[in-house]
């Protein structure tokens, strides 16, 4: 397909030109891990650090350090045995969602490291974050790292069917983040026979908290990293836990000091809007009509918990995000095996070890469940993510 001269009009650089665009297809594949864009990478995160609007967001500051030189290295080395063999498939293709600002630099860094180029398709929402990460990419291509140009492409464009199919037909990675009917509809445009796409859909994580190891660690270090795995993101990453769910005997005393602590910080740190007060009441509301011994227990709109006294897999339907969870106590781990189903991505552990955990998911057979963190780690970001191996599948290994 060629696209016409005036979809073009429709498109806007944020980096990258129309020139590049064109040339795009013919741009080498590089090996993966390539030391010339682990220098870029370590430049970026050294211009973005300096900028100070980043000061103001913790998950820009979160990507500038984990692009550093020494964390990139250290991902290479844990892939040693193959390094050599493998090389970037070509282009890939993001579509960016609207509601996460910073998935796309995740996408585009493992792409990049897996040794494709990259084009970006933005949210048409204006985020800060993209501003920075933006002037900072074009910083550096435009100074020391310009033979690096023409790996980067990043757009914005309104719903166009047309452009989106040229980037599918031109791309050999597709890689689209939105809910699912964004990408049923997205999934409707062919690609390349040889091409290959990783989706990242609806999603739900829970938080599991033994009680009496909660009791014996420090109330106010856990608070904090339960809000940034939380409210930092007005809960709208699917990592972000929606469900809590406590285990052992001291339930009560632990939920008591747990919330209290929690909202000492929500009350000092977020800014409610009234909008979000009355989606969450609301979403507490339906899931008391659908099913019974539901309990509003808020004690402000701040932090919103609905207790149940039995999880279903339905429970999860109702996401209205800042700052709101159902609540359940636990007498084993079985019982949370309704909420633990393809939709759940990450399951966010305190008192209970990770590797434990891990085997017992294993031994169940369970259909959900990609990761397996503590408190604090939530959004962490990683080359492996809702269980695929990135840096393999956007490259192709070279057989000998």
């Amino acid at each position: 397909m060629i696209l016409m001269q005036q979809n073009f009009n429709n498109l806007q650089f944020l980096v990258g030109t129309q020139n590049i665009l064109e040339e795009l297809k013919t741009v080498p594949a590089l090996p993966i891990f390539a030391p010339r864009m682990t220098e870029f990478f370590s430049a970026f995160s050294n211009v973005i650090l300096k900028d100070r609007r980043a000061r103001n967001f913790a998950h820009v500051t979160a990507y500038a350090y984990w692009i550093r030189r020494a964390s990139l290295e250290r991902e290479k080395n844990m892939r040693n045995d193959f390094i050599d063999s493998r090389l970037g498939r070509g282009v890939a293709f993001h579509i960016a969602p609207s509601n996460v600002p910073l998935a796309f630099a995740m996408s585009l860094t493992v792409a990049a490291m897996a040794g494709n180029a990259s084009c970006v398709r933005l949210s048409s929402r204006e985020f800060a974050e993209v501003e920075i990460i933006c002037d900072a990419m074009n910083e550096l291509l435009d100074t020391g790292f310009k033979d690096l140009k023409n790996y980067f492409l990043l757009v914005r464009y309104p719903h166009d069917e047309r452009i989106t199919e040229f980037f599918s037909e031109l791309c050999d990675v597709r890689i689209i983040w939105g809910g699912d009917n964004t990408i049923n509809t997205i999934r409707q445009i062919p690609l390349l026979p040889r091409s290959v796409e990783f989706t990242f859909a609806d999603r739900h994580s829970v938080a599991l908290i033994q009680s009496e190891k909660y009791l014996e660690s420090n109330a106010q270090d856990v608070a904090k990293k339960f809000y940034a795995d939380t409210y930092d993101m007005d809960q709208n990453a699917c990592s972000s836990p929606r469900a809590v769910i406590w285990t052992g005997n001291a339930t009560d005393e632990a939920r008591e000091k747990f919330w209290a602590s929690l909202e000492k910080i929500v009350h000092a740190d977020y800014e409610m809007q009234p909008i979000q007060a009355v989606d969450k009441f609301s979403a507490a509301c339906m899931l008391g009509m659908k099913n019974n011994g539901v309990k509003l227990v808020s004690t402000d709109n701040f932090v919103t918990r609905v207790e149940v006294d039995a999880l279903k897999s339905s429970c999860m339907d109702f996401k209205p995000g800042g700052g709101c969870f159902i609540e359940y106590i636990a007498k084993d781990w079985s019982e949370i095996i309704p909420l633990l189903n393809k939709q759940c991505q990450t399951v966010a552990v305190l008192g209970i070890n990770l590797q434990d955990f891990r085997k017992w998911v294993i031994s169940k057979g369970l259909r959900g469940v990609d990761r397996i963190v503590p408190f604090g780690e939530t959004t962490a970001l990683a080359f492996m993510w809702d269980g695929f191996d990135l840096i393999n599948g956007m490259s192709r290994y070279i057989e000998v």
